[in-house]
């Protein structure tokens, strides 16, 4: 069933019958009309749901439209904000403008309040990479010894993340097929508009991958070699799954980590980038990180204290 709305406009809109309705319009609309991936427009969804529940949550999407001004959304992200993270309140405060905007071009709300919700931009050289410490990696690898099916994949997945360096996502994506065991070859699907990474198959990554497959992963009709364990068990495609086992993993072997120093994949990102950056040509690092624009890479510049302390020029009168 659908419910009659007026819009501060004057005028009656029909509206979903639900908030599962109305979140998977939509979804429908960031597909259709902005362009956006499934899965991006999939990611949207859990900031869309905290949106819903700063209201109410509403008991229907009429509710939510008469609850929506500009009072409302500003208290809304500014409740958020003291509650959250920079990371997530930029996600939050993008999927409520992009809300506002498709509700008022939907008809659904009377004015486009859509600028309410702030850019938030930052320096693109602004930021330090936060790498995981070398030491903290080894040990890491050192305490995961065991051979039940967990301890086999969880091996593979950080020898695989310390490597080569790519991202969490395309290890989750990575399939049975990219490894190329004759040729000694592995290959990373291309991600987040980058490019794919090829790169030659290391004993010790080769040899935690066959101890996986072989012994601990379980027969299953899923192309991705990493999957949760069990019996009948999917892949792993959320990234807060794969940094839950990073994390258990660094507790389990007692590792802490530095002050700004996250416990999910792309620390090891940094750490692969940190370790190669200045000791390979800069046009390889370039290609082993993916990156299409090389202005990408020079961020990981910023870790190289040593380097950096050689290239800073004296201060006048500071020898004195």
């Amino acid at each position: 069933m659908t419910a009659p709305f007026h819009a501060a406009t004057g005028g009656s809109v029909v509206l979903p019958s639900s908030l599962d309705d109305l979140a998977a319009e939509y979804h429908a609309d960031a597909v259709r009309v902005r362009g956006v991936l499934e899965s991006s427009a999939a990611a949207e969804r859990p900031y869309l749901k905290r949106l819903f529940e700063c209201f109410g949550p509403p008991d229907s999407p009429a509710d939510l439209f008469r609850a929506l001004g500009a009072e409302s959304v500003v208290a809304c992200l500014i409740d958020y904000a003291s509650k959250h993270g920079p990371g997530s309140r930029c996600s939050m405060q993008v999927t409520v403008r992009l809300f506002l905007r498709f509700a008022y071009r939907a008809g659904y709300l009377g004015r486009d309040l859509s600028s309410l919700s702030p850019s938030v931009r930052s320096p693109r050289m602004g930021k330090v990479a936060r790498a995981i410490p070398p030491g903290c990696i080894e040990a890491l690898q050192g305490s995961i010894r065991g051979d039940t099916s967990a301890d086999l994949r969880d091996r593979a997945i950080v020898c695989l993340l310390s490597t080569y360096g790519v991202r969490g996502v395309q290890v989750r994506r990575l399939r049975l097929a990219d490894v190329d065991w004759p040729r000694s070859r592995i290959h990373f699907a291309a991600v987040k508009g980058g490019r794919a990474v090829e790169q030659h198959l290391t004993a010790a990554a080769g040899n935690c991958l066959a101890d996986y497959l072989c012994k601990g992963r379980s027969q299953s009709p899923h192309p991705e070699v990493f999957l949760h364990t069990g019996a009948g068990c999917g892949p792993i495609t959320h990234p807060r799954e794969l940094s839950r086992i990073l994390r258990r993993r660094m507790e389990q072997a007692g590792v802490e980590l530095p002050a700004g120093v996250r416990y999910g994949s792309h620390g090891f990102r940094h750490a692969f980038a940190a370790r190669m950056y200045g000791r390979v040509p800069f046009k390889d690092v370039v290609d082993m990180l993916g990156h299409r624009d090389p202005s990408t890479t020079l961020v990981y510049g910023k870790v190289d204290l040593a380097a950096l302390r050689g290239a800073a020029l004296p201060w006048p009168g500071g020898a004195r």
